[in-house]
């Protein structure tokens, strides 16, 4: 499985693209936004097949680069539901594309659920270590400095905190 895997980690992670693009999830990114984040894509499938055929996790330079997309959103302003949105897409392809390979393969079930609840697994630490670099960020970033950040987001926040948007008002007026 992990083989076949890897054999398809470029139109993995395409299709990941394309299910991106089709949600609209990027629209507002920068083109450098967007490569980041097929960039990590790409990573953690090419992660999960090596898994599969080594047994091999993760390495720190791995696990700090999928770190640096959550930084990168939060100093941007991308919300963490629209990272969080992507990462989940980026399960789902992946996981239709093991099922594919399963499928073609006539591995038995039980083998091809336990490569399912790998990507899952995966799919979820993910999301948390992407979160969590997120929000620390967003404890770095001042309040004046978030500002711009809170007024371009739906729903605006100030060093994690929500605020109603009176409130972004009432802060913006303040530091004129």
């Amino acid at each position: 499985m992990g083989q076949a895997l890897a054999l398809r980690v470029t139109a993995a992670t395409n299709l990941t693209a394309q299910a991106v693009a089709a949600a609209g999830l990027l629209e507002l990114a920068s083109h450098r936004f967007a490569k980041l984040i097929y960039d990590v894509h790409n990573l953690t499938t090419r992660a999960i097949a090596r898994f599969l055929v080594t047994g091999q996790g993760t390495t720190e330079t791995e696990r700090n680069f999928l770190k640096r997309l959550g930084v990168t959103a939060a100093t941007h302003g991308l919300s963490v539901v629209t990272l969080t949105r992507s990462y989940l897409l980026w399960r789902d392809t992946n996981l239709r594309v093991l099922n594919e390979e399963a499928a073609r393969l006539g591995t038995a079930p039980a083998v091809a659920e336990e490569a399912r609840m790998i990507i899952r697994s995966s799919a979820d630490t993910g999301i948390l270590r992407i979160a969590g670099a997120y929000d620390d960020q967003m404890h770095l970033v001042p309040v004046e400095d978030a500002t711009p950040i809170a007024l371009h987001n739906s729903r605006p926040h100030l060093n994690g905190r929500a605020h109603a948007e009176a409130e972004v008002v009432w802060v913006v007026r303040s530091l004129a």
